[in-house]
């Protein structure tokens, strides 16, 4: 059937006769003046709006420090600010360029007053981590917009009536508040991403309010009396207002899509190079720090280590997300029988240490009859043996001591260093059994070793000769606790892996050190252990 444009038009006009009856009709039931004058009246400058600005953006201060929704949306019941939005739109509808500039006034003041009071409260608080609250306050993307202007309808609706003003209120000082309280968090601790992000929600959510209430007005025949030229005016400027928001906006939407695809990717490819059904994923983070780049932190617990596992993750996920990828991946061995550390390293040590022990052992223990002075040196050990081997002739002895609860490392140096000062003519080896070595403590917040630090580092250097190791890893911990002066939790937990290690490397045991900031459990771990627990260097025997 062809299209019969004369119809068409007729119907148009048709339709637009209809809605400016209908707008008319709506336009007679309002007391347009007494709106007007309310609207003035509530976005004029008082002691009792900067006080409540002031009160209210405190209170989602402290509700943002304290990842509390309830106490956010509490603070937004003696939030003032719906006031000078109305006038803001009820003054560009009827074209009042005086109630204009009071209304941008009053916004200022209280928008001064707000993130003064947030800076000053996060400088003096002792809570200033970044929280879920805060983070989801500094990315505005094309859905705040569309939240905005919604309010914004809600609210010019509940003014022109005269119904509900106090819930609509709460609902545009939701997003208004709580996003200039977080320019105030971002200005206090230095971050203008956190800032600039949160300002930019505040006005994106100001100009849409304000001009949905224009709009909203206009058809209610607010400033009719002006003329179609003016209402050609102000479409064009609500038009081109909502057009610059929507791009960066809908760009903003894009990336945050892109990021959650990208996300889930990552997480569902993470154990695909390792055969082990029981290997799971202890944490993962997944970062974008640069528009085009994919930073991936990520720890397994598997019981088969994978060595290119991180190349082959590399080269699929940049292949399926179609950017670089840089993977930081951190494999842990398990055995659910025991705890998670101590078995990993014991398993490794079983495997690199133990098995060429029990073959120096099975040689010793063939040995024949030991002479006298043998006996002698055997009476001065004061712990029981293994297996020896004892040349009475070249005067030297190896000593393999049996396991024992009561004795660490720096004992078994001690009793060498004694057996060696008892028989000053004989060369005494003592080998101590196989064990986790002990752990390398640090002071909060630093990476140098301390004279403890550096007692310990010594009897592990001195156990890893004796057991003919010449590979380890040195995995450095940070704990959650305390203030640290020089680095992030990352960096000081790698640089602490790299003191011992470099130490490792001049001793000529070959070293490769490894950052372990928020291992596995570490959160409950902390609590059952000590934070001391996770300011150390653990050694283990590389793979």
């Amino acid at each position: 059937m062809a299209f019969d444009k004369t119809n068409a038009v007729e119907n148009l006009d048709t339709w637009r006769r209809q809605a400016r009856v209908f707008f008319k009709r709506l336009g007679r039931k309002i007391d347009h003046e007494a709106v007007v004058d309310h609207a003035c009246e509530e976005g004029q400058i008082s002691g009792r709006y900067a006080f409540m600005a002031v009160m209210s953006c405190a209170i989602a201060t402290l509700g943002l420090l304290l990842s509390s929704p309830a106490v956010i949306i509490g603070a937004m019941l003696v939030s003032p600010l719906m006031g000078p939005i109305m006038l803001m739109g009820f003054s560009l509808s009827i074209l009042d360029l005086a109630a204009l500039r009071r209304a941008i006034f009053t916004m200022a003041l209280g928008v001064a007053a707000a993130i003064t009071i947030s800076f000053l409260i996060v400088r003096l608080s002792p809570l200033t981590e970044i929280t879920p609250e805060i983070i989801a306050r500094t990315r505005p993307n094309f859905f705040d917009l569309l939240v905005a202007i919604f309010s914004g309808l809600a609210g010019g609706y509940a003014v022109i009536q005269r119904k509900g003003e106090t819930i609509v209120g709460v609902a545009i000082a939701t997003a208004l508040m709580p996003p200039l309280a977080v320019t105030g968090y971002g200005l206090a601790v230095g971050s203008m991403a956190v800032a600039g992000g949160s300002f930019f929600l505040f006005m994106t959510n100001l100009l849409a309010i304000a001009l949905s209430v224009t709009v909203l007005s206009r058809l209610y025949g607010f400033g009719a009396e002006h003329g179609s030229r003016s209402t050609m005016f102000q479409s064009a400027m609500v038009l081109a207002v909502f057009a610059g928001l929507s791009v960066p906006l809908g760009i903003a939407l894009r990336d945050i899509a892109y990021e959650a695809t990208a996300i889930n990717t990552v997480k569902d490819a993470l154990l695909d190079p390792f055969d082990d059904n029981e290997a799971r994923v202890s944490d993962v983070s997944v970062q974008f720090p640069k528009r085009e780049d994919i930073r991936i932190d990520a720890t397994i617990l598997t019981r088969t280590r994978v060595p290119d596992a991180a190349s082959q993750l590399t080269a699929e996920l940049t292949k399926r997300l179609g950017r670089p990828v840089d993977i930081n991946l951190g494999q842990v061995l398990i055995n659910e029988d025991k705890t998670l550390e101590a078995e990993a390293f014991l398993r490794m040590a079983d495997t690199s240490i133990a098995a060429p022990l029990r073959a120096e052992i099975s040689r010793l223990q063939t040995f024949g009859e030991l002479r006298q002075t043998e006996t002698e040196l055997r009476a001065a050990i004061p712990f029981e043996l293994s297996a020896a081997d004892i040349n009475a002739d070249a005067k030297t002895a190896t000593l393999m001591a049996a396991p024992h609860d009561g004795l660490s490392i720096s004992a078994y140096r001690t009793m060498e260093t004694g057996l060696q000062t008892n028989f000053p003519e004989w060369k005494i080896r003592l080998v101590p059994p196989v064990s986790e070595l002990p752990l390398i403590n640090f002071d909060n917040g630093e990476a140098v070793l301390s004279p403890a630090g550096e007692s310990v580092l010594g009897d592990s250097i001195w156990a890893l000769r004796h057991w003919s190791v010449t590979n380890v890893e040195t995995v450095g911990y940070a704990s959650t606790a305390g203030e640290l002066r020089r680095f992030d939790n990352q960096t000081l937990a790698y640089r602490r892996a790299s003191v011992v290690a470099d130490r490792l490397t001049e001793a000529g045991i070959t070293a490769t050190p490894i950052g372990e900031y928020r291992a596995y459990r570490q959160a409950a771990d902390e609590k059952q252990l000590g934070y001391q627990r996770f300011q150390t260097v653990l050694i283990r025997p590389g793979s």
